[in-house]
């Protein structure tokens, strides 16, 4: 494995670790966070291995938003083997689990704190998060071997 793969394997195993810690310790919030960063990492890397610009016009990176809208569009990803992984229902899950999850953290201070409410939402990333994750690597896999061999693995 080259050095940036085994760096890029070493965050990701420790963010998989951070987030069984923080379900088991029932820090819901600590557990959003990481699943927000390893979803957005799944969605910027099947983005990269499909070739897909990921990029606005200033170079910046796209929100997570702009990317699941170029998971649902982009003719990359409406390839049957494709969509038959990164689904139009995985992709609005995502995307309504990404809305519950923005509203509590944006309205941290002005809403109470709701256990029942915040777990829920913590639970259903971890599923997204573990779901995603395999799906995103079985797209990865296939367009590498459409690139022949100009792939970007472990990303």
């Amino acid at each position: 494995m080259k050095a940036k793969n085994t760096e890029k394997y070493e965050a990701y195993k420790a963010m998989k670790t951070n987030l069984s810690r923080a379900m088991k310790a029932e820090f819901y919030y600590q557990a959003i966070f990481i699943e927000y960063a390893i979803i957005e990492d799944r969605c910027l890397s099947v983005l990269k291995h499909a070739k897909v610009k990921h990029t606005d016009k200033k170079g910046w990176e796209l929100k997570m938003s702009g990317k699941l809208n170029k998971m649902r569009s982009n003719p990359a990803f409406t390839k049957p083997y494709v969509r038959e992984r990164i689904s139009l229902d995985l992709i609005e899950n995502v995307e309504t689990w990404k809305r519950e999850r923005d509203r509590l953290i944006h309205a941290l201070a002005r809403i109470p704190y709701n256990s029942d409410e915040v777990k829920e939402i913590a639970e259903r990333g971890r599923v997204l998060v573990n779901s995603l994750d395999n799906k995103v690597r079985s797209v990865n896999r296939y367009y590498d071997k459409q690139n022949k061999g100009t792939n970007r693995a472990n990303t």
